[in-house]
């Protein structure tokens, strides 16, 4: 080892000085200073991504001749064939440029590595010349470290999807690469299109992603939505990410809403139902002609609950059939509101009843109520002496009704123009079709002191 000015040194201070360095070379640190390596001690990537390990280093660059830079591995001899070089004349473990230098300055050793393989871990060794100047940096060579694949897609998707409204969600592969694109796939069960989109950054890498459109409807919620990112250069690597879509619609009334009235009168009850469906569920309110009423509610005559499955909701409301005669169901969420009216139906066993009025020339009877409602108009004179006749007026399937007496049969016919009597014989009148109603004519057998019209409608 020369030390400088050795030669107007004393024998006794240059051995000091030769005993000082050499005690400095076993521990590591003879390199001359002039020549370092600024590196990472270690960089850790994931399979099928890509590593770009940043460095730097000082050399005699004053030295005539052409600057090769050299990237080696495995046995580190400095004849072995190069991971990465410089030179054209010299041979590369892996042609292709996978591995490669980077950087144009003169004291640029960066090295990248693209599609990283786990055959690429390994330390690896700089070395450089210039002319005569040749020199490999043995005491610092940097580890690369290759790990299994963990990193996930990136995906971009609202936290709610509004029905029949077109969306863009995007998925963005792990790693900013230069090597071999990605492989970016879609599945979800329902129709989209795709398109792949890179990006080159400033640096020189490459960003990959993939923008999915479709109209998300009802029947989505819920679905699975899975980007799957495949490395096509490494074989049986890939990565995927899946998140579950939240697809959100305004409420819509369900059919069969009714109000339905059970007895008669004062003391008549009602049961309103309504039920609706919408993301998120909505609330249901009750609106009267003169206020409106929450979903749960309790009060004196009133009272209303309501309960959710799902994205349905289901209400009702009980009261006095008065209270409730003209009752509207509203159902509203985040989206939007739906409303409709309730039609007010008779419980079975429970049918409408109609009100009684007096008229003119006349009285109006109720005679009965059950699947139809019937009434009888009675006209003629004060006074008659013919006892009324009993008998029964029926509405048939066809409209028609018809009419049995078991008193005797009367002679006389009737002067009503549109009822004509033969011995024993009733006319039969029907009024509309289908089972609507009708009417039927009785006549008295004393020269038109009498006329019976039993009139028959269906409730």
């Amino acid at each position: 080892m020369s030390v400088p000015g050795a030669s107007q040194m004393l024998p006794s201070t240059k051995l000091c000085i030769e005993i000082i360095l050499a005690l400095l070379c076993q521990g590591g640190l003879c390199q001359e200073p002039v020549y370092r390596l600024q590196v990472p001690s270690r960089v850790t990537v994931q399979q099928g991504l890509c590593v770009l390990l940043p460095c730097n280093f000082t050399a005699n660059f004053e030295s005539s001749g052409v600057p090769y830079k050299y990237w080696i591995k495995d046995d580190h001899r400095d004849t072995s064939p190069a991971v990465a070089t410089t030179d054209p004349g010299r041979a590369l473990r892996e042609p292709g440029g996978r591995i490669r230098l980077v950087g144009d300055a003169p004291d640029d050793c960066s090295l990248h590595i693209s599609d990283v393989r786990a055959r690429d871990r390994d330390r690896y060794l700089f070395r450089f010349v210039k002319g005569d100047f040749k020199y490999s940096y043995r005491v610092t060579q940097p580890l690369v470290d290759v790990t299994e694949l963990t990193e996930q897609p990136v995906l971009g998707v609202p936290e709610v999807l509004l029905s029949g409204q077109l969306v863009n969600v995007t998925c963005q592969a792990p790693g900013t690469c230069s090597g071999t694109p990605p492989q970016i796939t879609w599945t979800g069960g329902f129709d989209y299109t795709a398109r792949n989109v890179s990006v080159a950054l400033a640096n020189g890498s490459v960003s990959y992603s993939s923008v999915l459109s479709f109209t998300p409807a009802p029947g989505d919620d819920g679905k699975e939505l899975v980007c799957t990112v495949t490395y096509p250069a490494v074989v049986g690597v890939s990565t995927r990410t899946a998140v579950r879509l939240h697809v959100g619609y305004p409420p819509e009334l369900l059919p069969r809403g009714n109000c339905t009235v059970r007895g008669r009168g004062p003391g008549g009850a009602a049961t309103c139902h309504c039920a609706a469906e919408g993301n998120p569920p909505p609330r249901l309110e009750w609106r009267l002609p003169n206020r409106t009423l929450p979903g749960h509610f309790e009060g004196p005559e009133l009272r209303a609950t309501s309960w959710a499955r799902g994205p349905a909701v289901s209400g009702e409301l009980r009261g006095p059939a008065g209270a409730l005669a003209n009752v509207s169901c509203a159902a509203t969420n985040a989206h939007g509101q739906s409303q409709a009216a309730l039609p007010v139906v008779p419980a079975a066993g429970f049918p409408l009843t109609l009100v009684l009025a007096s008229a003119v020339g006349g009285s109006l009877v109720l005679v009965g109520a059950g699947a139809a409602v019937a009434w009888r108009v009675r006209k003629g004179r004060q006074g008659s002496r013919d006892p009324a006749r009993a008998g029964r007026c029926q509405g048939t399937r066809d409209g028609q009704v018809s009419y049995s007496s078991k008193q005797p049969e009367s002679t006389a016919p009737s002067r009503r123009q549109d009822a004509t009597r033969e011995e024993g014989a009733l006319e039969k009148k029907g009024r509309g079709g289908g089972g609507r109603g009708g009417r039927c004519y009785r006549g008295r057998g004393d020269g038109d002191q009498f006329t019976e019209e039993n009139i028959y409608v269906n409730a």
